[in-house]
């Protein structure tokens, strides 16, 4: 029973210390594997050494060597006591609220591209209009000086009118409409762009997330950032370079929020303000979460390991040599 016990404490300090170590060192399955299986299979040998030296007891009461061998105990249990309390914080705590943070990011995706869109269509709404109206005077005045000046002004972007020659009272309207189009035509192939990012992205990596994927969540989760922050600054940097509108994200209280709040840096580059909550942070989940009573169950798998050194017999008792109404020599001794 004590063996099924011990190997029971085993596996969950190897399962737990290596999941503790895969979120700290963001998803490097190899290094936080390799880092377990050595910690949990030093401290199993050095357990059934302990369990050697208690059974060959000596005539002293002091020994050095095995104060030595407890104290290399402690500095192998201190490390898998930290990963497993470190996987522990995780699971009971951080999960809940790194799975809302994912869909706060896939919701404000979302708002950003609806944005995008209201705000681009706007736009070429308004753009239409102007032309049809300039173009509406233009045929129709015979002003020449008013029609050098609509002339540079729909040369201009967003325009780009040419061959003004062509232009006249029964095709101005078809020629806005071409107009039109085209600028719907580049809008879409950006919007299109970021939705092919964006699905990639959220197929993978949503459902890792959801369903909590302890390999890779870590992975998953700064992807989900990324396609964030690739997505808004594409169709910014669309909206200021081609709809000359500058700060849509940013000012925008809809995308406004405590996290995932949009910022703008040097030369217009946008950043989200990212969730506290880091898998990799140690001090930062322990400050966020201060699960003290995590304690218990840590050393409590910890206590599964050591029980059948508590458990395994002696050959004797030592009997020290001042004992009232003993017959042993004044070295002391063990008796059997």
């Amino acid at each position: 029973m004590q063996t099924i016990l011990q190997f029971i404490g085993l596996f969950l300090l190897l399962i737990l210390s290596f999941f503790g170590g895969n979120y700290l060192l963001r998803g490097d399955t190899i290094i936080s594997g390799t880092v377990s299986l050595v910690l949990v299979i030093s401290i199993y040998f050095l357990i059934e050494f302990l369990k050697k030296r208690k059974v060959q007891i000596t005539k002293s009461s002091y020994s050095a060597s095995s104060i030595l061998l407890w104290g290399v105990f402690v500095l192998l249990a201190a490390p898998i006591a930290v990963l497993i309390l470190h996987a522990l914080n995780v699971e009971m705590n951080a999960k809940r609220d790194l799975q809302a943070y994912a869909k706060a990011i896939v919701a404000k995706n979302q708002d950003a591209l609806n944005l995008f869109q209201s705000e681009n269509q706007q736009y070429i709404e308004e753009t239409h209009l102007i032309a049809t109206n300039a173009l509406d005077v233009y045929v129709n005045t015979s002003n020449k000086s008013m029609k050098d000046s609509i002339k540079n002004v729909l040369e201009g972007s967003p325009f780009r009118f040419s061959d003004f020659s062509a232009i006249n009272k029964s095709n101005y309207t078809t020629r806005a409409t071409q107009l039109r189009d085209a600028l719907e035509m580049r809008s879409e192939a950006v919007f299109d762009s970021v939705q092919v990012r964006t699905n990639s992205v959220l197929n993978s990596s949503v459902y890792l997330v959801d369903n909590w994927s302890r390999m890779r969540v870590v992975v998953a989760i700064a992807e989900l950032e990324a396609m964030l922050e690739k997505n808004i600054n594409q169709l910014n940097r669309f909206l200021v370079d081609e709809n000359f509108k500058r700060d849509v994200f940013v000012a925008n209280n809809e995308l406004k929020t405590e996290v995932l709040s949009i910022q703008a840096g040097e030369n217009n580059e946008l950043t989200i303000t990212k969730s506290t909550i880091q898998l990799s942070s140690l001090r930062g989940l322990w400050v966020a979460y201060k699960p003290y009573w995590l304690l218990l169950p840590v050393l409590i798998f910890l206590f599964l390991l050591l029980i059948p050194y508590f458990l395994e017999k002696t050959a004797g008792v030592y009997i020290h040599s001042d004992s009232k109404g003993s017959k042993v020599s004044d070295e002391g001794g063990i008796e059997i």
